[in-house]
């Protein structure tokens, strides 16, 4: 006979904490459809290039305040710039695309 045990139950809920950190610059960026804007600069250190790649994948999947709906969607990219002094930075750029 197997080891182990047979349940019928369903699954806990899930409970995911809601952050909505970045609502207001999404309501701003409702408010000016399809420009672009820069909402994060970071160092282009490895630390830096994992915060922007976070935020990025939390506004392609509609996360930390970026919520997509039927009326429209986030867009965003990334780019890797030099600055006056030679140091480089990694930029957040997002846009609303309204459907």
């Amino acid at each position: 006979m197997p080891n182990g045990i047979l349940r019928w139950e369903d699954p806990a809920p899930v409970k995911t904490p809601t952050n909505k950190e970045y609502e207001p610059i999404a309501a701003e960026l409702q408010k000016n459809p399809n420009r672009w804007a820069v909402v994060a600069e970071t160092p282009d250190t490895p630390e830096g290039r994992r915060d922007a790649n976070r935020l990025y994948n939390a506004v392609k999947n509609g996360y930390r305040g970026f919520r997509n709906d039927d009326s429209g969607t986030f867009q965003a990219v990334t780019r890797t710039i030099t600055k006056d002094g030679g140091g480089k930075a990694v930029l957040v750029h997002v846009q609303y695309v309204p459907r």
